[in-house]
């Protein structure tokens, strides 16, 4: 039996990740390994019947972090020291995958593959050889944002208001280094911490419109609104062509009630295209609408997890069912996207 574990959040500033990526993962092991859904709108009530590599694959436990270090801890050491899983799908958020690394690191033979996490460190810094990555990281998904705001919105001078942790920091670097390397100017950054509940102090930091052609703006989670909110507040209404926003503009009912502030703006991606009309993408919702039609199959956090989970089944397949050091040479150097 192969035992894995689902980290992911249920608490704090992504708390809605808990079934979105959960579900992500399981219809990718309903689709490609077997798994039969117990509750086609709740992912969390569980999964039965898989199985890849000739071995019955089991989901021991939930992760419910808060994308906090001190309660990834606390999770990642009940999943897979007390529950015993295999294998990690997750974490969600930046500053628990570079924990989950690190924690990597001290075990070689569990096996993590990082569920939509983007901070740059686990991969890129960290990097241990049982640690895998299928989707981008916050730098990647903003690599030529820069350049379209010095060259088509012909922005000069830009100030950055950025999640104080590892994933703000590696979205607003994507950013800033193509703007940087053609000549813009980056006058101002501004640090508010992740789950900030008043973000006038912050915003007030920020130069004024007439003080800069643009900001950057990578507050994200349920952060999103409240910060541009303040903004408002201080500095009135918000023009679209002055600002630019990371994945967070278009995902978690931004569409509802970002969207009409800033329609118009520029967004970074998330390695998704919503509503993009392809047979991979088309198949890859038909999937999602089978198992789990609730969920927003466009949506990153599912779509990332989704992926995760079907790289593991893949390397399960070629291992045949073996775990440790076989299992992580079996996983697969990319996958075929959806998007």
């Amino acid at each position: 039996m192969v035992k894995v574990a689902i980290m992911t959040d249920c608490k704090g500033a992504f708390s809605f990740g808990y079934d979105y990526d959960s579900g992500g993962a399981q219809a990718a092991f309903a689709q490609y390994a077997h798994g039969k859904v117990k509750n086609k709108n709740k992912p969390t009530a569980g999964m039965t019947g898989i199985t890849a590599g000739g071995k019955q694959i089991k989901i021991v436990g939930y992760g419910c972090g808060n994308d906090t270090v001190p309660l990834a801890v606390t999770e990642t050491k009940r999943l897979m020291e007390k529950l015993g899983a295999d294998v990690m799908v997750g974490p969600l958020s930046g500053d628990e995958a570079v924990y989950v690394a690190n924690y990597a690191k001290a075990h070689p033979t569990k096996t993590f593959i990082i569920g939509t996490a983007g901070s740059q460190d686990p991969t890129l810094q960290i990097a241990p050889k049982n640690v895998f990555r299928y989707h981008g990281d916050g730098a990647m998904w903003n690599a030529g944002a820069g350049e379209i705001a010095y060259k088509k919105l012909k922005w000069r001078k830009a100030a950055i208001i950025m999640d104080d942790y590892s994933f703000g920091w590696t979205s607003a670097a994507g950013f800033i280094a193509d703007f940087c390397a053609i000549g813009g100017q980056i006058t101002k950054r501004v640090f508010p911490p992740l789950n900030t509940t008043d973000y006038a102090p912050f915003v007030r930091q920020l130069p004024a419109p007439n003080q800069v052609d643009g900001y950057f703006w990578v507050v994200g989670g349920s952060g999103t609104a409240p910060s541009l909110k303040a903004f408002e507040q201080a500095f009135g209404k918000l023009d679209p062509k002055k600002l630019y926003g990371n994945l967070f503009f278009a995902f978690l009912g931004a569409d509802k009630v970002v969207a009409p502030k800033v329609a118009g703006a520029y967004v970074g991606g998330f390695g998704t295209a919503p509503g993009l009309k392809t047979k991979a993408a088309n198949a890859y919702r038909a999937v999602m609408k089978k198992y789990y039609p609730k969920l927003p199959a466009d949506d990153g956090f599912v779509y990332n997890y989704y992926n995760a989970a079907w790289a593991l089944v893949q390397a399960l397949n070629k291992s045949g069912g073996a775990v440790g050091s076989k299992l992580q040479a079996a996983m697969p150097r990319s996958i075929k996207p959806a998007f």
